[in-house]
């Protein structure tokens, strides 16, 4: 039996592809690295926020849906720029005082810059009837908020408090009433109550009444001009019984009594 020893040309043959198995490891881990690093770039979104009629809207927020902290307001042509979004199928909200929100989905890919415009449709607060007696008759449109002021727990603001404490906003009508915080909006889009009850208690968003009737709205809907007298309920204890019909179990209430079309503007 012969046995044939290696050549010097085979010993170099081994040794290459030896060397070619351990260079090609790390050559495809730095090509997968660049492919995630290029994958991670953020995008940037700019656009514009309009109404039905085209008109830009300021003060608008835009934010990324499930992400607090990735949020815009439109400037005062409606304009915007996003800058720092991950890179995929993103979701965003766009929202803004008076009209109804709205939400559109984008596909955006790293380190690109897209555009889009998105469109906002007013939403029309109808308030009550308001039914107004001739002087003449005993009865008065605001006979529930002073029978209710006499017999219930709360905070009644009557017009010429209103007007004492030189208020501008609805909020800063009851910027004073213990228990309450506001919570300015972005965009200077207006203040968000806030009722709590001592340190440790849960906060609560009051659910708003006109004139006793729902409403979809918040207090800055209204300027201080406007409002005529003001309920406030503090804590589920003082909401009269008539506030919580359906037995939700509200817990606060605001009630916006609108000016007296009986009564001046302005006191005498």
């Amino acid at each position: 039996m012969v046995t044939r020893r290696p050549t010097l040309g085979w010993y170099l043959m081994f040794a290459a592809i030896l060397v070619a198995g351990i260079t090609a490891i790390p050559l495809r881990a730095e090509q997968s690295d660049t492919a995630a690093r290029r994958d991670s770039v953020p995008a940037v979104l700019i656009g514009r926020v309009i109404d039905s009629a085209g008109v830009g809207l300021s003060g608008a927020e835009i934010s990324l849906f499930q992400s607090e902290n990735l949020r815009v307001v439109s400037d005062d042509s409606g304009s915007f720029r996003f800058p720092g979004i991950p890179a995929g199928t993103r979701v965003f909200n766009v929202r803004r005082l008076g009209f109804e929100p709205a939400s559109f989905t984008a596909v955006l890919k790293p380190g690109k810059t897209h555009r889009a415009t998105m469109t906002l449709t007013a939403t029309a607060h109808a308030l009550p009837t308001v039914a107004v007696a001739d002087t003449a008759l005993k009865t008065h449109w605001l006979d529930q908020f002073e029978r209710r002021r006499s017999s219930s727990r709360g905070t009644f603001i009557t017009r010429e408090e209103i007007v004492r404490k030189n208020a501008r906003s609805g909020t800063d009508i009851v910027r004073s009433v213990p228990g309450i915080r506001l919570a300015a909006l972005r965009g200077g889009a207006g203040n968000q109550v806030i009722m709590t009850r001592g340190a440790g208690a849960r906060t609560c968003v009051p659910t708003m009444f006109v004139h006793g009737m729902p409403y979809s709205g918040m207090l800055d809907d209204f300027v201080a001009d406007d409002i005529e007298a003001l309920e406030v309920y503090v804590g589920i204890s003082e909401i009269p019984p008539e506030l919580d019909k359906n037995g939700r179990g509200i817990c606060g209430a605001i009630v916006v009594w609108t000016r007296d079309p009986r009564k001046p503007l302005t006191p005498p």
